[in-house]
């Protein structure tokens, strides 16, 4: 009997270099030998070096588009990346609620590579609040972990990343994967930790030069 591939249902926006977002998942995950499904969030207008526009998908957009695969696909994984806005959020939310015992995995898409804005504070706040509890596994980068563990907050900017992580698992994640792709340190390092704490880490020599969707 053939083994069927596993179904990942993807959100996300859609990068029209193939750096990240929806292409580049539906790359990976082919790599991984799964099956993708998507679900476009967002429409941007950019290239390898700058975002210069977003346009979000209307919520009812994202409806449609979800109803349409669950009609006659069963999906095995969740895997959400670019929200753009609370409504699209929402959606999203209504999806996981339907399919509790499916794992999710979150990869928060908060800012681009050169700086430009995806979300708002109070997004923040609900994918926190919301989002995280139904996540099997995080995975922010630096500068994502510390928005998402509060460091707009001045008390809290001296928090270790260690700490960072052990707040999101506070918040519910089960999993949080620190990726090293945006810090300052001679290597890549990627750091895994549960309620327990600190887990294991894996470390790769860091290239030189700046990469669109590392």
């Amino acid at each position: 009997m053939t083994r069927r591939k596993p179904v990942v249902l993807v959100f996300s926006g859609s990068d029209p270099t193939s750096g990240a977002g929806l292409q580049a998942d539906v790359l990976t995950l082919a790599q991984l030998e799964c099956h993708p499904l998507t679900v476009v969030t967002s429409i941007t207008i950019q290239n390898t070096r700058e975002v210069s526009a977003v346009s979000p998908v209307a919520s009812d957009l994202i409806r449609d588009q979800v109803h349409a695969l669950l009609l006659d696909i069963e999906v095995d994984v969740f895997k959400i990346g670019m929200i753009p806005n609370v409504d699209v959020l929402q959606e999203i939310l209504a999806v996981l609620k339907q399919f509790p015992d499916k794992p999710t995995i979150f990869d928060p898409v908060l800012s681009s590579g050169g700086g430009y804005p995806f979300v708002s504070s109070h997004l923040v706040q609900q994918v926190t609040k919301e989002l995280l509890p139904r996540s099997l596994i995080v995975t922010p980068n630096t500068k994502e972990l510390k928005v998402l563990a509060g460091d707009v907050d001045p008390r809290l900017l001296e928090a270790s990343n260690d700490e960072r992580a052990l707040r999101l698992v506070k918040a519910g994640a089960k999993f949080v994967l620190v990726t090293g792709t945006h810090a300052d340190s001679k290597d890549v390092e990627n750091r895994l930790y549960d309620e327990s704490g600190f887990v294991d880490s894996w470390s790769w020599p860091r290239l030189a030069g700046e990469y669109h969707g590392s």
